[in-house]
């Protein structure tokens, strides 16, 4: 049963293509933590003390990984720790440039039926090239929406949000940019009532 619901949820929340390395849904899933408490009927597992979860690039880590299936049928997974950390390679876009996102909070829960990733009490959400952070964010919590790929990043009474953009290199502001492009005209046309 551990590894039937840890499997489920490992491959609802990595299958993400914006976050996930596409190679990592095909490899095995190891959970490693210094206990489990798993109930069938109650459809709970409890993975307490060291908790370590991977599968390819993809590595989270906390204290206490609890999962639940929601009488829909949905998983609910939080993940707690000091912080708990997440961390998984993204596809790669350029060539020579290796690309990874990292996810500190406290808590880390992932809902499967909105589809969302909850990151609260000292979250921070961080991209890299190479090992080097070229994208952040922080705040008291971050929800990232990933049917929709939007995020919304709050901060509390004493802490703002923050968010570091790194620039684009100056060979990468001279390519050309895709998108919908606009016809001149030459003639404008009215309409009479």
């Amino acid at each position: 049963m551990r590894k039937l619901l840890i499997s489920l949820f490992l491959a609802a929340t990595i299958s993400s293509p914006a976050l996930a390395l596409d190679t990592d849904r095909d490899q095995p899933i190891e959970v490693t933590a210094d206990r489990f408490n798993g109930d069938e009927i109650k459809q709970t597992a409890i993975y307490s003390g060291n908790v370590v979860v991977t599968q390819g690039s993809m590595r989270l880590t906390g204290v206490r990984l609890e999962l639940s299936i929601t009488p829909k049928g949905y998983r609910h997974v939080v993940i707690t720790g000091q912080p708990a950390h997440f961390k998984q390679q993204r596809d790669q876009k350029k060539a020579h440039i290796e690309e990874w996102v990292h996810a500190d909070a406290n808590c880390i829960v992932y809902d499967e039926e909105t589809d969302t990733v909850t990151l609260t009490e000292n979250a921070s959400l961080n991209r890299t090239e190479n090992g080097i952070s070229k994208d952040m964010t922080s705040g008291e919590r971050i929800v990232y929406d990933m049917r929709n790929a939007r995020s919304n990043v709050q901060g509390t009474k004493g802490q703002r949000v923050t968010t570091i953009i790194a620039p684009r290199k100056s060979s990468e502001k001279n390519e050309p940019r895709t998108g919908t492009s606009l016809s001149s005209s030459t003639k404008l046309s009215t309409s009479k009532d």
